[in-house]
Protein backbone atom coordinates (compact mmCIF):
# COMPACT_ATOMS: atom_id res chain seq x y z
CA UNK A 1 0.00 0.00 0.00
CA UNK A 2 2.75 2.45 0.66
CA UNK A 3 4.30 2.36 -3.08
CA UNK A 4 0.09 3.23 -3.97
CA UNK A 5 -0.02 6.15 -1.56
CA UNK A 6 3.26 7.24 -2.81
CA UNK A 7 1.95 6.65 -6.80
CA UNK A 8 -1.17 8.80 -5.98
CA UNK A 9 0.88 11.46 -4.48
CA UNK A 10 2.47 11.46 -7.78
CA UNK A 11 -0.06 11.88 -9.67
CA UNK A 12 -2.10 14.97 -6.85
CA UNK A 13 1.31 16.79 -7.24
CA UNK A 14 1.43 16.86 -11.16
CA UNK A 15 -2.03 17.60 -11.17
CA UNK A 16 -2.27 20.48 -8.47
CA UNK A 17 1.41 21.91 -8.43
CA UNK A 18 0.27 25.10 -6.10
CA UNK A 19 -0.91 22.40 -2.93
CA UNK A 20 1.37 23.67 0.01
CA UNK A 21 0.90 20.70 1.95
CA UNK A 22 3.99 18.42 3.05
CA UNK A 23 4.18 14.90 1.22
CA UNK A 24 3.55 13.33 4.67
CA UNK A 25 0.64 15.47 4.99
CA UNK A 26 -0.35 14.69 1.35
CA UNK A 27 -0.44 10.89 2.25
CA UNK A 28 -1.81 11.29 5.48
CA UNK A 29 -4.86 12.88 3.38
CA UNK A 30 -4.66 10.30 -0.04
CA UNK A 31 -4.52 7.31 3.32
CA UNK A 32 -8.00 8.81 4.44
CA UNK A 33 -9.35 9.17 1.17
CA UNK A 34 -8.66 5.43 0.52
CA UNK A 35 -10.56 4.45 3.99
CA UNK A 36 -13.19 6.44 2.77
CA UNK A 37 -13.59 4.83 -0.50
CA UNK A 38 -13.51 1.79 0.49
CA UNK A 39 -16.15 2.15 3.04
CA UNK A 40 -18.24 2.84 -0.38
CA UNK A 41 -17.26 -0.32 -1.39
CA UNK A 42 -14.70 0.92 -4.26
CA UNK A 43 -11.92 -1.50 -4.28
CA UNK A 44 -9.77 -1.78 -7.11
CA UNK A 45 -6.61 0.65 -7.06
CA UNK A 46 -7.97 2.15 -10.18
CA UNK A 47 -11.13 3.35 -8.17
CA UNK A 48 -9.38 4.31 -5.19
CA UNK A 49 -6.99 6.72 -7.05
CA UNK A 50 -9.98 7.85 -8.83
CA UNK A 51 -11.59 8.57 -5.57
CA UNK A 52 -9.04 10.33 -4.02
CA UNK A 53 -8.49 12.71 -7.24
CA UNK A 54 -12.17 13.57 -6.91
CA UNK A 55 -11.72 14.46 -3.21
CA UNK A 56 -8.44 16.71 -4.09
CA UNK A 57 -10.56 17.91 -7.51
CA UNK A 58 -13.66 19.27 -5.94
CA UNK A 59 -14.13 18.76 -1.97
CA UNK A 60 -12.83 16.05 0.00
CA UNK A 61 -16.56 15.73 1.41
CA UNK A 62 -17.85 15.79 -1.98
CA UNK A 63 -19.53 12.31 -1.16
CA UNK A 64 -21.86 14.35 1.37
CA UNK A 65 -24.06 15.95 -1.47
CA UNK A 66 -27.29 14.55 -1.12
CA UNK A 67 -27.61 13.29 -4.48
CA UNK A 68 -24.05 11.64 -4.56
CA UNK A 69 -24.83 10.50 -1.07
CA UNK A 70 -27.83 8.71 -2.28
CA UNK A 71 -26.22 6.82 -5.33
CA UNK A 72 -23.75 6.24 -3.85
CA UNK A 73 -25.38 4.73 -0.81
CA UNK A 74 -28.09 2.45 -3.16
CA UNK A 75 -27.27 -1.20 -2.92
CA UNK A 76 -29.63 -1.91 -5.17
CA UNK A 77 -26.69 -1.33 -8.40
CA UNK A 78 -22.99 -2.90 -8.07
CA UNK A 79 -20.56 -0.15 -6.93
CA UNK A 80 -19.19 0.43 -9.81
CA UNK A 81 -22.75 1.23 -11.62
CA UNK A 82 -23.42 3.69 -8.47
CA UNK A 83 -19.90 4.82 -9.16
CA UNK A 84 -19.78 5.57 -12.75
CA UNK A 85 -23.50 7.51 -12.38
CA UNK A 86 -22.20 10.28 -10.30
CA UNK A 87 -20.26 11.49 -12.98
CA UNK A 88 -22.67 11.05 -15.53
CA UNK A 89 -23.77 14.27 -17.29
CA UNK A 90 -27.03 15.13 -15.72
CA UNK A 91 -24.99 15.54 -12.19
CA UNK A 92 -23.41 18.88 -13.49
CA UNK A 93 -24.97 20.52 -11.37
CA UNK A 94 -24.83 18.61 -8.04
CA UNK A 95 -20.70 19.20 -9.24
CA UNK A 96 -21.06 22.79 -9.46
CA UNK A 97 -22.92 22.95 -5.45
CA UNK A 98 -19.69 20.52 -4.63
CA UNK A 99 -17.16 23.52 -5.42
CA UNK A 100 -18.65 25.92 -3.92
CA UNK A 101 -16.56 27.19 -1.46
CA UNK A 102 -19.51 26.81 1.24
CA UNK A 103 -19.83 23.22 0.62
CA UNK A 104 -16.30 22.43 1.78
CA UNK A 105 -15.49 20.23 4.50
CA UNK A 106 -11.53 20.21 5.55
CA UNK A 107 -12.29 17.80 8.33
CA UNK A 108 -13.12 14.83 5.67
CA UNK A 109 -9.43 15.20 4.88
CA UNK A 110 -8.72 12.71 7.83
CA UNK A 111 -9.28 9.14 8.48
CA UNK A 112 -12.82 8.59 8.99
CA UNK A 113 -12.12 5.58 10.66
CA UNK A 114 -11.04 7.94 13.98
CA UNK A 115 -13.51 9.98 15.98
CA UNK A 116 -13.85 13.68 15.07
CA UNK A 117 -11.92 16.19 16.72
CA UNK A 118 -12.92 18.33 19.08
CA UNK A 119 -12.25 22.04 19.46
CA UNK A 120 -9.25 22.71 21.85
CA UNK A 121 -9.46 23.15 25.84
CA UNK A 122 -7.53 26.13 27.08
CA UNK A 123 -4.83 23.94 28.26
CA UNK A 124 -4.53 21.66 25.20
CA UNK A 125 -1.97 22.16 22.01
CA UNK A 126 -2.79 22.57 18.31
CA UNK A 127 -1.97 19.47 15.90
CA UNK A 128 0.73 19.53 13.79
CA UNK A 129 -2.20 20.16 10.87
CA UNK A 130 -2.81 23.50 12.69
CA UNK A 131 0.73 24.68 12.61
CA UNK A 132 0.71 23.81 8.93
CA UNK A 133 -2.31 25.62 8.18
CA UNK A 134 -0.71 28.92 9.63
CA UNK A 135 2.54 28.01 7.58
CA UNK A 136 0.41 27.89 4.41
CA UNK A 137 -1.71 31.31 5.60
CA UNK A 138 1.53 32.92 6.26
CA UNK A 139 2.70 31.76 2.98
CA UNK A 140 -0.31 33.58 1.28
CA UNK A 141 0.39 35.99 2.63
CA UNK A 142 3.60 36.60 0.76
CA UNK A 143 1.59 36.58 -2.06
CA UNK A 144 0.38 34.24 -5.32
CA UNK A 145 1.21 31.02 -5.52
CA UNK A 146 2.66 28.66 -6.20
CA UNK A 147 4.24 27.76 -2.79
CA UNK A 148 6.46 24.68 -1.98
CA UNK A 149 5.65 22.17 0.46
CA UNK A 150 6.19 23.52 4.02
CA UNK A 151 9.50 22.08 5.49
CA UNK A 152 9.96 20.95 8.60
CA UNK A 153 11.75 24.18 9.85
CA UNK A 154 8.58 26.01 8.88
CA UNK A 155 6.09 24.12 10.51
CA UNK A 156 8.67 24.01 13.46
CA UNK A 157 8.79 27.65 13.54
CA UNK A 158 5.02 27.83 13.53
CA UNK A 159 4.67 25.80 16.18
CA UNK A 160 7.17 28.02 18.04
CA UNK A 161 5.07 31.42 17.07
CA UNK A 162 1.61 29.60 18.55
CA UNK A 163 2.91 28.46 21.27
CA UNK A 164 3.99 32.42 22.35
CA UNK A 165 1.20 33.63 21.41
CA UNK A 166 -1.03 31.46 23.60
CA UNK A 167 1.08 31.97 26.23
CA UNK A 168 1.06 35.38 25.47
CA UNK A 169 -2.94 35.48 25.30
CA UNK A 170 -2.74 33.56 28.65
CA UNK A 171 -0.94 36.35 30.22
CA UNK A 172 -2.79 38.88 29.17
CA UNK A 173 -5.27 40.30 31.73
CA UNK A 174 -8.86 41.91 31.31
CA UNK A 175 -7.85 45.19 31.70
CA UNK A 176 -4.94 45.22 29.36
CA UNK A 177 -7.36 43.70 26.41
CA UNK A 178 -9.41 46.58 27.35
CA UNK A 179 -6.47 49.12 26.70
CA UNK A 180 -6.13 47.25 23.39
CA UNK A 181 -9.56 47.75 22.48
CA UNK A 182 -9.64 51.76 23.39
CA UNK A 183 -5.76 51.51 21.42
CA UNK A 184 -7.89 49.85 18.32
CA UNK A 185 -10.95 51.73 18.40
CA UNK A 186 -9.14 55.41 18.72
CA UNK A 187 -7.33 54.58 15.16
CA UNK A 188 -10.59 54.04 13.47
CA UNK A 189 -12.03 56.32 11.27
CA UNK A 190 -14.33 58.76 13.12
CA UNK A 191 -18.11 57.92 12.05
CA UNK A 192 -19.68 61.55 10.59
CA UNK A 193 -23.26 61.88 11.48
Amino acid sequence: MPAFVDKTLAVVRESHPGYRQSDDMLRDSIRAGFKRALLHGLTTDEQLMEYVLVMFASAPNFDQHPMIARVLGDARFPIEVRWERIFEEDFDDFWGEISEPDFYDGEYWKDPTQPKVKPLGPDEQPTADDWAELVVGLKQAQGPGPYPPATQKELDQAKQDLVNAIKKRRETTPEEWDAKAREVAKSLPKKRP
